[in-house]
C-alpha cells in the first residue's frame, strides 16, 4: 500500500467537496434546507459534495468501501475511506465561515485506525492532511501542536455538544465548568474536524466533544497524532459509529482526559 498516493486521493477529494461548499456559501435559500430530525439540517450542498467525493473516490479507488454522513456505506473491500462532506452544517447555513470536508481512510481491522487524512476548510483555503508515520501539514508546511505551555492557566481549548443531545445536558455542562476552571478560555466553533485541526497546528490547545460520528474526527485524529499531540476516542460503538473525544497536546491530555472521561461516568 503506497500511502503518499493515498494521501493525494485524500487532498483530492477533500478538495473537491470544498469546491462545492465554495460555490455555495450564503447562497442557500431556506427552502432549500431540509431538517432529517429536530435540530439536524440538510441541504443540497452536503448531498452534492458528498456524491462528488464518492464518484472520486469510487474511481481513484475502487477496491475500497466508502462510508459517508448522508450516503450512509457502500461496502466493498477491507479498508474505509470516511468522509464528511460538510463538517459543520449549521455554521455553513448561517454564514459563519467555520466548516470543512474531512477525508480520511481507516483500518476497521484495527480498531478503525486511520492512515491517512485530509481535512479542508474552504473559506479559509486551508488544506490540512497527514499519513501514519510521516507528518502533519497545512498547506504544505509542517504543523504541530503547542508544546511550550507549561499549565493549563494558560491553555486555549474548544469544546462541542449537540443539540439534540442524547445524554442530560446537565453532565456535559459539568464537565465544561470544570475544564473551565483549569484553563484559560474555552471557545465553540461548531465544526469537529476544524477543532482538531486547529489542534494539530498550534491554535488550540485541546478538544474534547461528545456525540460525535467516526467521519467527524477519523481525519482529525490522525492528523493531531502525527502533529504530536494525544487522541482518545471515547465510548467508541463501531455498530453506530458514534463516540466522544478528547485530544490535548502530551502535557495536558491526562488531565483533561480524567475530567471527561469522570464526568462522563
Amino acid at each position: 500500500m503506497d500511502l503518499e498516493k493515498l494521501l493525494e486521493v485524500a487532498k483530492g477529494a477533500a478538495l473537491i467537496g470544498g469546491q462545492v461548499l465554495k460555490e455555495n456559501f450564503r447562497k442557500v435559500s431556506t427552502d432549500q434546507i431540509e431538517e432529517k430530525a429536530p435540530k439536524d439540517f440538510v441541504s443540497y450542498v452536503d448531498k452534492t459534495s458528498e456524491e462528488r467525493i464518492r464518484d472520486f473516490l469510487g474511481k481513484a479507488t475502487p477496491e475500497f468501501s466508502i462510508l459517508g454522513e448522508e450516503g450512509g456505506i457502500d461496502q466493498k473491500g477491507d479498508l474505509l475511506w470516511v468522509i464528511d462532506p460538510l463538517d459543520g452544517t449549521k455554521n455553513f447555513l448561517a454564514g459563519f465561515p467555520v466548516f470543512a470536508v474531512s477525508v480520511a481512510l481507516v483500518d476497521p481491522s484495527k480498531d478503525f485506525k486511520p492512515l491517512v487524512e485530509a481535512i479542508y476548510l474552504p473559506h479559509f483555503d486551508s488544506l490540512y492532511y497527514a499519513a501514519t508515520s510521516k507528518g502533519a501539514f497545512k498547506n504544505g508546511n509542517p504543523i504541530r501542536v503547542n508544546s511550550n505551555k507549561t499549565s493549563l492557566k494558560q491553555c486555549f481549548f474548544s469544546y462541542g455538544f449537540p443539540s439534540r443531545a442524547k445524554r442530560d445536558l446537565n453532565t456535559y455542562c459539568g464537565i465544561m465548568l470544570e475544564v473551565f476552571r483549569e484553563v484559560a478560555s474555552l471557545r465553540r466553533p461548531g465544526a469537529a474536524a476544524a477543532d482538531l485541526a486547529y489542534v494539530a497546528e498550534g491554535v488550540f490547545d485541546g478538544t474534547f466533544e461528545f456525540e460525535l460520528k467516526l467521519w467527524d474526527v477519523a481525519a482529525g485524529t490522525l492528523l493531531v497524532e502525527e502533529a504530536g499531540g494525544k487522541v482518545e476516542w471515547l465510548n467508541f460503538s463501531p455498530k453506530d459509529w458514534k463516540l466522544d473525544i478528547v485530544a490535548s497536546v502530551p502535557q495536558f491530555f491526562e488531565k483533561i482526559r480524567e475530567i471527561v472521561a469522570g464526568g462522563l461516568s
